[in-house]
Formats: C-alpha cells, sequence, structure tokens
C-alpha cells in the first residue's frame, strides 16, 4: 500500500487540543497566530476555528477527501511571513 501520511485539505478530523470538547471538522489549511502556526478548520456549522499547532495532543482521521478533489498540499513553512 503506497499512502501518504499527511493531514489532506478536505479531510475531516477529529482534534483534540486541550479542551474537554473535542473539535471535529474539514481541514481547510494552515494561517499564521502571532508567531505560531494555526490549523484552520471548517466546523459543521460553517464557523471556521484556528487552532495552534503547539496545542493539537492528537489528531484523527475521520473522512479521507477523495483523492481527485483533495486540494493542493500545504508546504512546511509556507504560512511565515517577511
Amino acid at each position: 500500500m503506497n499512502m501518504d501520511y499527511m493531514i489532506t485539505e478536505g479531510s475531516k478530523y477529529r482534534v483534540n487540543h486541550g479542551d474537554e470538547e473535542l473539535t471535529e471538522g474539514v481541514f481547510k489549511g494552515f494561517s499564521v497566530i502571532g508567531n505560531d502556526t494555526a490549523m484552520v478548520f471548517e466546523l459543521a456549522d460553517g464557523t471556521l476555528r484556528f487552532i495552534n499547532s503547539s496545542q493539537i495532543i492528537f489528531l484523527d482521521l475521520l473522512e479521507s477527501a477523495p483523492v481527485e478533489a483533495a486540494p493542493r498540499k500545504s508546504e512546511p513553512g509556507s504560512v511565515y511571513y517577511g
């Protein structure tokens, strides 16, 4: 089985980030919060949730984006400016 293990835009994840309730949503990409990198998830109600990547304890892959529908891969370090 040739499979890349990476977080893919368009895939659905359950995220434990230290809160009592887990976040469940579709991964939209990476962003910046201050000097840190955040992962952005779209929740079922359409809310975009920015989670500081250093707070993430684990991610459960719930549903993979179809290969043909999977958007571009985010490049490491692509969210830093200046």
